[in-house]
């Protein structure tokens, strides 16, 4: 619930900090009144012996590590005391056998793992990020917090999907919600405006509200990063979406394993964020161009169906003349797909070919080819019981792969707003733990094809308001090397409708 909560401060904050910041475009839109009031003193660059950031935060390793282990001990009180769980009964042997017994995989309903444990790993990252660490240094500490608590944390051996997902999968997290809290901070501000700025960047970051309360940067009056890429990029969109999702579907696969047709009707919130210009030169380090785009449901099995994140780490022009432009680039993914109909999550690297057309000075046209290597996937499957997981407590309903994949993306765009879209997107995953367990005492080995078809109109925004539809259509195909199974096909076809608001200004490529 409060991840639904601060997924709505998100959004409330962030419009009113767009509107404010783009309403107008003074001399130079980076420096407002409350820069205009700091001394000339204060604007000079700090003459300090140790290492800052853009944000004037010191890089401090002893802060890092003691946020991970707080952060650990607090969901360790959690579990040990309001939840009461098995599992927190630790102590030196149980470190011992878990590390001495390797990792292996878990049980947990797919919710758990694949978004509350990349969460939880976002606050790793940001306990480096927000300590003044790059993108780069902070995704070894998310990926070390994961394994302090798999071995140490609780009683239940290491498994290798929460590794995965809580430490690579909670870095996309992290940066993202990073990069956004840093559109809502202002150093120059003071008075009341301080106050609600720092209390929304901590209800999207706490780790970082932590770490700039017990620093002193919470109340302290400084300059705003020198670079405004460092806090407000150039082009910053955020669109609600409010309106209804019809799914019919050709096997829906619920918690308890059981299968069956549905037709239902959700009403549905849609928030789409986009965070900088993926074809701008200016400047390119790790999520300098992100995008995030969530779903809640009325009436689902999961509030939150949908969490996608894409965020790019490098790129390079191939060609920049007569308005063409086509970047080369690398991103960082993470996907959480969860309702009645499919089951979908992962963490993955995407190589990218991104093309921008003008073809004419109102129409230009956005194209995109993608090859996707996964770390990590999580899918549906009926036979998902079969996998050997210490400690069995429920049948797992979908499997653990590895993987690649490949997307393609057509976007037709009138006066700088799209307003047709087509996407395709596969992808292949040879389970690793799952259905690819022993039946009648012989290995059964299993891969799953799925293939997503996405086509949507939206149309001319009216003050900023409009209205769009989207279709959606998924296949499932899992296939077994044993005769005894059948290989089997899930097909499942959503219909969406909506209107849209549109604050600030941005290209909206996903």
């Amino acid at each position: 619930m409060r991840l639904l909560i601060t997924l709505f401060a998100m959004t409330v904050v962030l419009v009113a900090q767009a509107e404010g910041q783009m309403a107008a475009t003074p001399p130079n839109p980076w420096v407002g009144a409350a820069d205009s009031a700091v001394t000339d003193s204060t604007k000079q660059t700090p003459q300090v012996p140790y290492t800052v950031d853009a944000w004037g935060q010191r890089k401090d390793y002893a802060l890092a590590l003691g946020s991970v282990l707080l952060v650990n001990g607090i969901v360790w009180l959690y579990n040990e005391y309001p939840r009461g769980a098995n599992f927190t009964q630790i102590n030196p042997r149980s470190w011992y056998n878990n590390i001495s017994g390797g990792l292996t995989y878990d049980d947990n309903h797919f919710a758990n793992n694949q978004f509350a444990h990349p969460y939880h790993g976002s606050l790793y990252y940001n306990a480096a990020r927000a300590n003044g660490f790059s993108y780069w240094a902070s995704l070894p500490t998310a990926i070390m917090g994961s394994f302090w608590w798999e071995c140490c944390g609780e009683t239940h051996p290491p498994a290798v999907n929460d590794w995965i997902a809580t430490g690579v999968g909670g870095s996309a997290i992290g940066e993202a919600l990073y990069r956004i809290s840093s559109t809502v901070l202002d150093n120059t501000a003071t008075g009341s405006e301080r106050i609600w700025r720092e209390i929304g960047a901590g209800l999207l970051n706490p780790v970082r509200g932590f770490t700039r309360l017990v620093t002193g940067q919470v109340g302290k009056v400084q300059p705003n990063p020198e670079n405004p890429l460092d806090r407000i990029p150039n082009t910053l969109m955020n669109t609600l979406r409010l309106g209804g999702r019809w799914v019919a579907d050709s096997g829906s696969l619920d918690e308890g394993g059981e299968v069956s047709e549905s037709n239902a009707y959700t009403g549905m919130i849609g928030i789409d964020f986009q965070f900088g210009d993926p074809f701008a030169e200016d400047r390119r380090k790790p999520f300098d161009f992100f995008s995030l785009y969530t779903e809640i449901y009325s009436r689902d099995k999961k509030p939150i169906g949908l969490f996608n994140i894409r965020g790019n780490l490098w790129a390079t022009d191939l060609n920049r003349s007569d308005g063409n432009q086509l970047v080369l680039g690398v991103a960082h993914n993470f996907d959480y797909l969860n309702n009645n109909a499919m089951e979908f999550g992962s963490t993955n690297a995407q190589l990218f070919l991104l093309t921008h057309w003008p073809v004419s000075p109102k129409f230009g046209i956005i194209g995109e080819l993608g090859a996707d290597a996964y770390l990590m996937t999580a899918i549906n499957s009926e036979l998902a019981f079969l996998a050997e997981v210490p400690d069995t407590s429920r049948f797992r309903e979908y499997d653990y792969g590895v993987g690649a994949g490949a997307r393609a993306q057509l976007q037709l765009r009138l006066f700088g707003r799209r307003f047709a879209q087509a996407a395709y997107r596969m992808v292949y995953s040879h389970t690793l733990n799952g259905s690819s367990g022993t039946l009648n005492g012989e290995e059964v080995d299993t891969w799953h094809v799925l293939q997503a078809l996405r086509v949507g109109l939206f149309s001319p925004r009216w003050k900023n308001f409009g209205v769009g539809v989207d279709f959606f259509w998924y296949r499932r195909d899992s296939h077994f090397n044993r005769t005894e199974l059948m290989d089997l096909t899930q097909k499942v076809r959503e219909l969406r409708a909506f209107v849209t608001w549109e604050v600030g200004r941005g290209l909206n490529v996903n």
